[in-house]
């Protein structure tokens, strides 16, 4: 990417990130429901039967544990930053629509997995839960979805020079 297509990268990038989490605020689709509290609850009465967990709404509750999703930590940065970035950079429409197929079901699983883990935080160990919330799961799941992004890019530049 040339010097130029970096500064382009970079605003296009920043104006779509914008405009998705303005949608979003504008909406005030719940998207925490239906895209977070619902498939982990899921996935955790499957993982931990024992512990009985249901959702309601946006909330993932056991005997022991109650877990607000609330707005602004449903993990959409996580699907927005995916979205901006393969739409962003300068590729192939055919080797965009691959990363958003490969990456948007990625971020997904990080997200379920996120809220999974704080779940057990909060059964397990509640005094980490500010620091697992606020710091690790974030850096974690950024970081991921990074080494995805560099992934990608390195593939769709190269597929494309050849």
């Amino acid at each position: 990417m040339t010097r130029g297509g970096g500064i382009r990268f970079v605003a296009l990038f920043a104006l779509l990130f914008g405009a998705l989490q303005l949608a979003l605020v504008k909406t005030r689709a719940p998207v925490a429901d239906w895209l977070v509290a619902a498939p982990a609850g899921w996935a955790l009465a499957r993982a931990l039967p024992e512990d009985r967990v249901a959702v309601r709404a946006n909330e993932v509750y056991s005997a022991r544990v109650r877990l607000n999703v609330l707005p602004g930590c449903e993990g959409t940065e996580l699907f927005f930053l995916l979205i901006a970035g393969v739409l962003a950079f300068p590729a192939s429409w055919r080797a965009k629509l691959a990363g958003l197929a490969l990456g948007l079901p990625l971020v997904f699983a990080l997200n379920v997995l996120r809220v999974g883990a704080l779940y057990v935080t909060v059964r397990d160990f509640p005094e980490q839960f500010e620091l697992v919330h606020g710091y690790v799961a974030p850096t974690a799941f950024v970081a991921l979805l990074g080494v995805f992004f560099w992934g990608w890019t390195a593939r769709a530049t190269w597929r494309e020079a050849v």
